[in-house]
C-alpha cells in the first residue's frame, strides 16, 4: 500500500534535525566573540545522558524521553473523509526531549553549553525539515515548565545523578499513514426514473408531548409541566406522533416496527389510532398508541431503541410492496403516575420502603436514581440505598440511602438505558 505525504516514518529524523540545529548554533554562537572565550568542544548527541557519561569533552544530550498522543489533533480533519481501511486521522504525537549538559567537574562549560542550547531553541520556535521530499514539514518547539519536585522524580526514575537539564516539547508530529486503496466506482448499469416522486411515502421523525405534575402541584394550586421528546420516548398505553410525508395513500397505510436485529413486525392493527380499515389522519402525521400489554410485537416490546417505517405489502392485500425510510424512537418502562390534580410525592410505609407501580420493569436491566444518586439492585427486601423489581416487572420497591440530605428527590427509572417520563418524587425531612 502506498504511503501518504503527511508526517514522518522515523522519529529519529526529528531528533537529527534538532541536533543539527544545535550544532549550527554552537558554531555560530556569539559567546565566543563577545565574551572572548576560546571555543571548546561540545558534543551533541541524542543518546541517553548516562550513556555518554564517560565520553569526555562537554556532552550536550538531547534525549527523546517520552512520546504521547496530541489530544487536540484526534478529531481534526487532517486527511478528509474516513476510509474503511485506514483511520480518518493520522497518529498525531507530542515528543518530549530531555536536554542535559555534562562536563565532569567543569560546571562553567556545562552552563555555557546549556546557555547556547537555550538561546538556540528560544530563537527557533518553529523547526522546518524535509521529510519524504516534502519541504513543508514544520513543528513547534517549546520549553516545558516543571517544578523542582517533578524534575527530582524524573532523575530518580532515570537512576542517575541529578544534572543540569530542561524538557522541550516538539509538536505536532504526524506518523505517516498509508494511502487508502480507493478504487473508482463501477460504471452505471441502470437508471430508474420516478415520474411522480411525491407519491412515495417517507417518515421524518417521531414526537411525544410529556405532561407531568411538578412536586408542589395541588388541586388548589396546580403546577403542570410539559415538554416534547424528539425522537419520541413512549411507554405501554401511551400515544405519540409519527411524522412524514405521503402518509395518506395506499403505499403507506401500514406501520412496521424494526428491532435492532432488523426483524420487521406489522403493528398496524394494534398501534394505529384510526377507523376501519386503518388509515392515517393526514398526509404528514399518524397518531400511534402502544398497547397496554408488554411482550412480543405487536404488543409493546421491552424498553429499548427501535425504528418505525410505513409501507404496503402484497401479502397483506396491498397492490404492491413498498417500504419507506425508517426513523428511530425509544420505548421506556411505564411508570404509573398520580392524577394531575394530586401531589406526586411517594409516601413510605412503616419500614421506610417506597413502592411505585407500572409495566416493563426488567430485573437486572432496571436502574433507580434519586436525582443523580443511583441505588443498588437487590434480590430481596431492599436495605438502605437498594431497590427491588418484583417478579412480574410491575412494581419497584426501594429504600433511600441513610444520611440523605433533606430535600425533594426525583425518582428516575431507567430500563435498558431508556429513561421513563417523570412521575414521582420523594421528600426527605
Amino acid at each position: 500500500m502506498a504511503l501518504g505525504q503527511l508526517g514522518v516514518l522515523d522519529l529519529s529524523v526529528i531528533t537529527d534535525t534538532l541536533i543539527a540545529k544545535l550544532n549550527d548554533c554552537i558554531t555560530d554562537s556569539p559567546l565566543w566573540s563577545s565574551e572572548n572565550l576560546p571555543p571548546f568542544v561540545i558534543t551533541v548527541t541524542g543518546a541517553q545522558p548516562e550513556a555518554v557519561h564517560n565520553d569526555g569533552n562537554c556532552q550536550l544530550s538531547l534525549y527523546l524521553l517520552h512520546v504521547c498522543q496530541d489530544k487536540f489533533q484526534r478529531n481534526s480533519p487532517v486527511m478528509g473523509p474516513r476510509s474503511s481501511v485506514i483511520p480518518q486521522q493520522p497518529l498525531a504525537l507530542d515528543l518530549y526531549y530531555l536536554l542535559t549538559a555534562y562536563a565532569g567537574k567543569d560546571y562553567t562549560q556545562e552552563q555555557q553549553a546549556m546557555s547556547i542550547a537555550l538561546r538556540c531553541f528560544y530563537n527557533n520556535p518553529f523547526i522546518k525539515t524535509v521529510v519524504q521530499g516534502d519541504a513543508h514539514q514544520e513543528f513547534t518547539l517549546s520549553m516545558e515548565v516543571d517544578s523542582a519536585d517533578e524534575r527530582s522524580r524524573l532523575w530518580q526514575a532515570l537512576a542517575t545523578p541529578l544534572r543540569l537539564s530542561v524538557v522541550y516539547k516538539v509538536s505536532v508530529v504526524f506518523i505517516t499513514p498509508d494511502v487508502p486503496d480507493v478504487r473508482p466506482a463501477p460504471p452505471v448499469t441502470k437508471i430508474d426514473l420516478s415520474v411522480l416522486p411525491a407519491s412515495l411515502p417517507s417518515v421524518s421523525g417521531t414526537l411525544r408531548t410529556v405532561t407531568f405534575a411538578a412536586p408542589d402541584n395541588t388541586a388548589a394550586h396546580p403546577d403542570i409541566r410539559t415538554f416534547d421528546r424528539v425522537p419520541a420516548t413512549v411507554a405501554a398505553g401511551q400515544s405519540f406522533l409519527l411524522q412524514g410525508s405521503g402518509l395518506n395513500q395506499d403505499t403507506s397505510h401500514r406501520v412496521y416496527l424494526l428491532t435492532l436485529d432488523g426483524t420487521e413486525y406489522d403493528v398496524t392493527s394494534m398501534w394505529l389510532l384510526s377507523g376501519s380499515p386503518p388509515a392515517p389522519q393526514s398526509a404528514t402525521q399518524m397518531v400511534l398508541q402502544l398497547p397496554a400489554a408488554v411482550g412480543s410485537p405487536p404488543n409493546t416490546p421491552p424498553a429499548g431503541v427501535y425504528q418505525l417505517r410505513v409501507g404496503s405489502d402484497q401479502a397483506s392485500g396491498g397492490a404492491t410492496t413498498i417500504r419507506s425510510n425508517a426513523t428511530p424512537f425509544s420505548i421506556a418502562a411505564r411508570v404509573d403516575a398520580p392524577p394531575l390534580t394530586a401531589t406526586p410525592l411517594l409516601m413510605p410505609d412503616g419500614s421506610g420502603l417506597f413502592t411505585l407501580s407500572g409495566a416493563g420493569f426488567i430485573a437486572g436491566k432496571t436502574e433507580v436514581i434519586l436525582n443523580t444518586l443511583p441505588l443498588t439492585a437487590s434480590s430481596g427486601s431492599p436495605n438502605a440505598g437498594e431497590f427491588n423489581v418484583n417478579g412480574s416487572g410491575a412494581t419497584i420497591t426501594f429504600k433511600p440511602p441513610q444520611n440523605l440530605a433533606p430535600g425533594q428527590y426525583a425518582v428516575r427509572i431507567q430500563v435498558n438505558q431508556v429513561e421513563s417520563a417523570p412521575a414521582w418524587w420523594i421528600k426527605v425531612p
